[in-house]
């Protein structure tokens, strides 16, 4: 068992690659250069892609920021105007409730921006 242990580190080493100035060995820089310009272009796709899904994140958060107060609104003026109609409004009472709210929400936003601005 000493002897297994004895043996010198340099016969576990693997050679190095081939340089490409070697006489002989005229088909090692075609490898290396095929390996290289595969390895090139998996680094040039992952940048790529990574780089596709930053751009996609952004995307998505800003969806989210800007489309779910939307929807949310949406949803609100859509149930206050099927309220009314549940209540009997005509189409005409509707629009009124309806300019009547954005006028209300016109006031609420006035005085948010004077109590700001003061």
């Amino acid at each position: 068992m000493q002897g297994a242990a004895a043996q010198p580190f340099a016969q576990n080493v693997v050679p190095a690659a081939v340089p490409a100035a070697v006489p002989g060995c005229e088909s090692a820089p075609e490898a290396y250069s095929v390996q290289q310009d595969s390895y090139a272009q998996e680094l040039a796709f992952d940048k790529r892609r990574a780089r596709h899904r930053r751009w996609a994140q952004r995307l998505r958060t800003l969806a989210m920021i800007v489309l779910i107060p939307l929807g949310l609104a949406t949803i609100f003026l859509a149930s206050y105007a099927l309220t009314c109609i549940l209540n009997g409004a005509s189409p005409n009472e509707v629009l009124q409730h309806l300019a009547a709210l954005g006028q209300r929400l016109g006031d609420v936003a006035a005085t948010i921006r004077a109590s700001w601005e003061s």
